[in-house]
């Protein structure tokens, strides 16, 4: 898993190590998932260079990856993580939401998992200039046709 997990969490996201820690452990037992890659986003170059660079109200992004994303989902003032994987055994609404939350342990469990996701043209957004409290936003790019993160007790609920 090492070259090929390194190469998937790409350089252009600042991956903290405690987070692929935690992802390295928890997919050893997940042989159908891999970690989704850019690549996995069809004809979304234009809009993650456009995140990467920002415009208008929207600051620029520089580390922007679609599949990754920090912050505090859950209102603990804990920084979470979210990453989106790619179940191999299936051709369709393949991808897969895992969240988990801090404080991480290399033996963490994803507090929430959804599978059966399309998110081929898009990803996962979070965070200023939309409105507080900040959610967790899952859907394609420059769409209102989004589902939110919503927290409810240790876990969460898509709306």
């Amino acid at each position: 898993m090492g070259t090929s997990f390194v190469r998937c969490m790409g350089a252009s996201q600042s991956w903290q190590p405690q987070h692929k820690a935690v992802i390295q452990k928890w997919l050893q037992k997940k042989i159908n998932l891999r970690l989704a890659v850019e690549d996995d986003c069809i004809d979304c170059k234009e809009s993650i260079t456009a995140i990467h660079q920002g415009g208008g109200i929207w600051k620029p992004i520089p580390n922007y990856h679609p599949y990754y994303a920090v912050g505090d989902f859950n209102g603990d003032s804990k920084q979470d993580f979210a990453i989106v994987l790619i179940d191999k055994n299936k051709q369709t609404r393949k991808f897969v939401l895992a969240v988990f939350n801090a404080p991480f342990t290399e033996n963490n469990l994803p507090s929430f998992l959804a599978e059966g996701l399309d998110l081929s043209t898009g990803g996962l957004f979070f965070g200023p200039p939309r409105p507080k409290p900040y959610r967790l936003v899952i859907g394609p790019f420059e769409s209102d046709n989004t589902l939110l993160l919503i927290p409810k007790g240790k876990t969460y609920f898509l709306k």
